[in-house]
């Protein structure tokens, strides 16, 4: 009897990458690991993303720590930011300490030291935080911004047909 050509046929090994960057920066990059300390990273696509004393601009990642640094954007299963600042974190988990957040969107947040939230969509949180904006705070700030906008598209095309 014959084996089936997918027995017979070992499994590829691949490679786990690791980015260490001290002191200095890079401007893309893509590994399964990614340290950074005293430095930064534009763009970031990793497994596991830890930063100290540093700042990364994009970063796409299954979990990204950043202590005493910057995020710009991310996107990630797990985030963990302490005594630092981030844009926007988009994350299933999401933990804050003694940090400023603009905007984070996740399905669970923990808030461990005082932090300051702007916006926080939520589905539970842990905790004591007071966003500026909650889910009905953001909802009524965005149809509010769309009812400015459509009114000076409406006003901008009564003028210009006007001028014709």
């Amino acid at each position: 009897m014959a084996e089936s050509p997918a027995a017979t046929t070992p499994e590829p090994v691949i490679p786990t990458t690791t980015l260490r960057v001290e002191r200095g920066g890079i401007g893309d990059a893509t590994a399964d690991t990614v340290e950074v300390r005293l430095g930064g990273i534009g763009a970031l696509q990793a497994e596991d993303v830890f930063v100290q004393w540093g700042g990364i601009g994009a970063t796409r990642a299954d979990t990204a720590s950043v202590e005493f640094g910057s995020m710009g954007a991310t996107l990630a299963g797990e985030s963990r930011l302490s005594q630092g600042y981030a844009g926007i974190i988009v994350a299933r988990e999401a933990t804050v300490e003694q940090a400023l957040v603009r905007t984070m969107i996740a399905q669970r947040v923990t808030i461990n030291r005082p932090s300051a939230v702007l916006v926080l969509i939520a589905q539970r949180v842990d905790g004591s935080v007071r966003p500026l904006l909650d889910w009905r705070g953001a909802l009524a700030a965005g149809l509010g911004i769309a009812a400015v906008t459509t009114l000076a598209r409406v006003l901008a095309e009564v003028r210009d047909r006007a001028t014709r």
